[in-house]
């Protein structure tokens, strides 16, 4: 126990060092695009702990509540709606939701991570169902949920499982690649997942600090960044999106940024002004609408930020 409290020591005073370093090194007249601010989103919903979010194609905005249990839903200008499920473990409750998608304008796909399982609804919170996240008989806690372009392919990341799976509409499972590893295809914790307009999977991997990116059966593909406090380099990302255009988007919990990696996988820049990174608090998941506004979970002030991008 006490080589354990030593070695958790140690690791708080190696991540405050690093953060210290990653908050010079964007001091330093680093690349960046200015973003203005829309809303801020949550404070009459009072949030708990937002973990990610979606847009429909009117702009009604979904957000993983997950201290709450629930997904609250606004409208396009940030005002509350109202929300759906509670903490439970009957069907269209939740216990710890963490992800979700959106598809065809039709389908909210919610991670239900302390339940084991994925549940489906339509957009106005209406479950139509579910299927349990189970590899060689074993339940797997699900992070993430994404979907394919075509609708015939959910993909699942299950975080302490190291793994990526794919099931069918039906809850089948088709495929599934990974392990816990550093090499290529090969994940330590995997969560956020999204969907290209080519439609490639990015998953992001937090403790390897990239973003893997595979092709068609879960051929591995390349990376996007690697460990550092450098631009280009990440240090503990969390979530990715992807907008119309194939620009790539990544939040960096610990550093508080948003890096941004054109559609060749080259870095651009991060989100701020004037060469002054926009520092955001504890960001997670990340949407980009049609509109090029993104949305931005600021998990730990339990709030979602919404900007434009210039």
């Amino acid at each position: 126990m006490i080589r354990l409290l030593i070695n958790r020591r140690q690791y708080f005073l190696f991540a405050i060092a690093m953060l210290s370093i990653a908050q010079f090194a964007v001091a330093e007249g680093i690349p960046t695009k200015g973003i203005e601010h829309i809303v801020t989103i949550g404070e009459d919903a009072e949030l708990s702990l937002p973990t990610d979010i979606v847009v429909d194609d009117s702009g009604r905005i979904y957000v993983v509540d997950s201290g709450n249990d629930r997904v609250a839903i606004f409208d396009d200008d940030g005002d509350y709606l109202r929300s759906f499920g509670e903490t439970g473990e009957k069907p269209g409750q939740f216990k710890g939701p963490v992800g979700i998608a959106i598809y065809d304008n039709k389908l909210l796909l919610v991670a239900d991570k302390g339940n084991n399982r994925i549940q489906i609804f339509d957009l106005s919170g209406k479950l139509l169902y579910a299927f349990k996240t189970i590899f060689q008989k074993q339940a797997v806690k699900p992070v993430d949920v994404a979907i394919n372009n075509q609708g015939d392919q959910i993909f699942v990341t299950g975080n302490a499982h190291h793994r990526v799976m794919v099931y069918n509409l039906d809850g089948k499972l088709l495929n599934h690649w990974g392990g816990e590893g550093a090499n290529k295809g090969l994940f330590r914790y995997p969560a956020t997942a999204a969907v290209s307009p080519d439609n490639n999977l990015y998953v992001v991997d937090v403790l390897n600090t990239r973003v893997q990116v595979f092709g068609n059966e879960g051929k591995y593909i390349l990376d996007v960044g690697s460990w550092g406090v450098l631009p280009g380099q990440l240090f503990r990302p969390k979530g990715v999106a992807i907008d119309k255009s194939g620009v790539i988007y990544v939040s960096d919990s610990y550093m508080g940024v948003i890096q941004v990696f054109d559609s060749r996988h080259r870095f651009s820049h991060v989100l701020g002004d004037n060469g002054t990174p926009k520092i955001f608090s504890t960001p997670s998941g990340i949407f980009v609408d049609n509109k090029q506004n993104i949305y931005v979970s600021e998990m730990f002030d339990n709030q979602v930020s919404v900007y434009q991008l210039r």
